[in-house]
Parts: structure tokens; sequence; C-alpha cells
């Protein structure tokens, strides 16, 4: 093999791994998506197929650019700041690769100012996030029968709750009233889990995403069976998610931004959340 044709596979193998601009994007006929791995309703596999809220978000972002969605399934770091350098900005620590567009990333401006400790730095100032699409909130699920209601956490001195473990319910619940319910809150690694031991009666309650409990409980089928709650009490558990490109490329996170108004405003989003049984909490910054 000559040099110069060794050369140019590098040079296509290197292009290859690095997030791109529209322009590169429509010449491959592939956009690369991230969507976080085994977490319905929002992105997982069936029978090897990609399904999802994010995936048919995903699917209208390529229609529109007119090239084919390749998915990027990837797991969650340590914490999000850790997610997007790994699969946005600085790519997979072992397969160097990089996403074009990422979903599910918080629209938050405190987020997105935040500094690193040791340099001053912004931490997120290599992506640039935009299109919100939804708001998400943190809920609990109990049984009716059990708990018809909930005003106050105290109920839970009696009963008990399931959270997953180290995410913000388990931080909350477990510091309530200076650990007034802690022996009462069962931890879980997968929460997945805990949604058995919630079906099976193990659990009196469940804590997590709101769209994730109704979708793992098929609410709107087993309102009789199940109640949610508004909010947790005493906590702030609403936010609105987006998406993250490289911020080299932000003709590229305003396109998909554009993409995203058109469909919330013509109601395309709300009817994918009916797909999968879910109600539809519009962003906030679109309809302040």
């Amino acid at each position: 093999m000559s040099i110069l044709k060794s050369a140019l596979i590098i040079l296509i193998l290197a292009l290859s791994i690095h997030a791109r601009s529209i322009e590169d994007i429509k010449k491959s006929g592939e956009i690369i998506i991230a969507v976080y791995k085994d977490f319905p309703p929002y992105s997982f596999k069936e029978k090897g197929v990609a399904k999802g809220i994010d995936v048919d978000l995903g699917k209208k972002v390529a229609k529109a650019l007119g090239v084919k969605p390749v998915w990027y399934f990837t797991g969650f770091d340590e914490d999000l700041a850790a997610d997007l350098r790994n699969t946005i900005s600085r790519g997979n620590k072992v397969h160097k690769n990089r996403a074009d567009v990422m979903f599910r990333i918080p629209y938050d401006y405190t987020y997105m100012r935040l500094t690193d400790k040791q340099t001053g730095e912004l931490q997120n100032d290599m992506v640039t996030i935009k299109g919100p699409y939804q708001s998400e909130k943190w809920v609990i699920a109990t049984h009716k029968k059990i708990i018809p209601k909930i005003t106050t956490l105290g109920i839970f001195a009696y009963q008990t709750i399931g959270v997953e473990v180290d995410m913000l319910p388990d931080l909350h619940l477990s510091g309530f009233a200076r650990g007034l319910i802690r022996k009462n809150v069962k931890h879980y690694r997968n929460f997945n889990d805990a949604i058995r031991d919630f079906k099976l009666g193990k659990i009196d309650a469940i804590a997590g995403l709101k769209t994730q409990l109704e979708y793992l409980l098929d609410y709107k089928n087993n309102k009789d069976k199940y109640y949610i709650s508004d909010n947790i009490p005493m906590m702030k558990s609403k936010w609105d998610l987006a998406t993250a490109v490289r911020s080299n490329y932000r003709a590229l996170s305003y396109f998909i931004d554009g993409v995203i108004e058109k469909a919330y405003k013509n109601g395309e989003i709300k009817n994918i959340f009916n797909k999968y049984g879910v109600d539809y909490l519009p962003p906030i910054a679109r309809t302040q």
C-alpha cells in the first residue's frame, strides 16, 4: 500500500470520528445521534430495533436533513459533564467516536454556566445546548389502596418507598427531617428492580421520573391501581430537556432547534408522547 493511500485512509478515519457540520452530515448521508441505552420510554431497543421518544425525535431531525439516523447508544457516566465529554466534545475513551447530537440534556441556564472548581472555566464550553422539547419532573407513584394521596413525606415514616441509589429523590428522601423516614427508603441500583418490587407489592411507593413511571406502570390503563403525585413535596423537581451539539457547529444546533420548534407547534411531539402512553409536559422555555 502506498504512503499516499495510507495517509488518505488515516485522514478519512480521523474525520469520521469527529462531530460534523451540516454540510458534512449531508455529504455522508447520515447523522450520528446519541441517546441513552436501556432507558424506556426515552430510548431503548426492542428486538434489535431502536425505539423511544428521543429516537422518534431524532428521526425527525434526520428526515429534515435528508439523511439516515445512526444511533449511538451510550451509558450514564459519573455525571452529565462526563456524558457530554465522552459523547459530544472529546469522544468515547475507547473507540474515540463522537455523536453529532445528543438528546435528553438539561436546558438550564445555571447548569450551562457551571464552572470547574479548579480552573474556573465553564464545564460545558465545548457544547451548545438548544432545542428544548420536553419538561420532566420527579414524582412519586403509590399503590392507591395503601396511599391514595401524598400531602407530606411524613407518611413514609410508616410506609416504604423505593428509590434508585444516589439519584436526587434518594438524597432528598433519605435526608428528609434529619433522617425521619430513612429506615423506610429502600435503595435499588437498577430502577427496573424497584419497579418489579413495586408491582409485586413489596414496597408501597416508588420515586422516579414522571414520564418513566407512567410508561413502566402503564399508568393510563391503571389509574384505578396507582396514584402519581404532582411532584415530590419540598423538592424542586421540574426542568426542561434539550439537545447538545459541539459548540463549533452552532449552525447545526440552530437547525435542530428549528425542527423541534416546528414539531412542538404542530403537535407532533405531543403525538410521540401519546404513542408511548404518557402525558406530555411542554418545555417551560417554549411556554413562557
